[in-house]
């Protein structure tokens, strides 16, 4: 059978700091998710941005959960997923533009940080034009000027749990170094190519993201299984 792709979100009901929430997720859910014996498991824990930064970063504690199964009934993953919190579910079509080779144990995290970006897309605009903006302009674009060592495209196939956001993109970046991400002079390409590469990006995502909508995360990555 073909692997389908699950993603979730998982947010907090009531107001606790990132740290309690890191543990409660790594401490409760990883566990039980992992007896629950996915084909594959990655989890995203959103991490304390710093006060300043170019990105608009979120602050609030928020975990993505990513789960490939065999293709069928998507299972009953919420109960787990639902005692820490609000979830979201979606089923995607993962695609990995540029990839990192991984030489560091099954479970640890991931060297470096990561920039997690959930979006929709621009009201009335259809699907094929979407697309060709995000993935034939937007994706070379960032992979030009950022210093980005893993690139992946989750594109929305269906919402999976009612009451969801209707986000039409969920995009994962990874860098080898915090300072590749938060420092602007390096996340944009050098100092001297820094203010117009800004202004490129700016226009760029304008053309198929919905900005009122947009929410990126700081977040750190631990591939447990597969």
């Amino acid at each position: 059978m073909n692997e389908i792709k699950l993603q979730y979100i998982v947010r907090p009901a009531e107001l606790v700091p990132g740290d309690r929430f890191r543990e409660r997720v790594l401490e409760l859910l990883v566990p039980e998710l992992l007896a629950r014996a996915p084909r594959r498991l990655t989890l995203h824990l959103s991490l304390d941005p710093p006060q300043l930064s170019v990105i608009p970063l979120r602050r609030r504690p928020l975990a993505l959960v990513s789960i490939w199964q065999e293709s069928g009934p998507t299972g009953d993953w919420f109960l787990p997923l639902s005692r820490l919190g609000r979830v979201s579910g979606y089923r995607v079509v993962e695609s990995v533009p540029r990839d990192y080779e991984r030489d560091w144990p099954e479970g640890s995290p991931t060297p470096g940080v990561g920039l997690l970006t959930l979006f929709s897309r621009r009201p009335g605009q259809d699907q094929e034009a979407f697309l060709r903006a995000w993935h034939g302009g937007h994706t070379p674009l960032s992979l030009e000027i950022h210093p980005i060592w893993r690139y992946e495209r989750n594109l929305v196939e269906s919402v999976i749990l009612e009451g969801s956001p209707p986000h039409d993109g969920i995009v994962e970046e990874h860098f080898r170094q915090r300072e590749d991400l938060l420092s602007p002079p390096r996340f944009f390409g050098g100092a001297a190519r820094m203010l117009p590469n800004m202004i490129r990006v700016a226009l760029d995502i304008r053309r198929f993201i919905h900005l009122p909508g947009l929410e990126s995360y700081l977040v750190s990555e631990h591939r447990l299984r597969g």
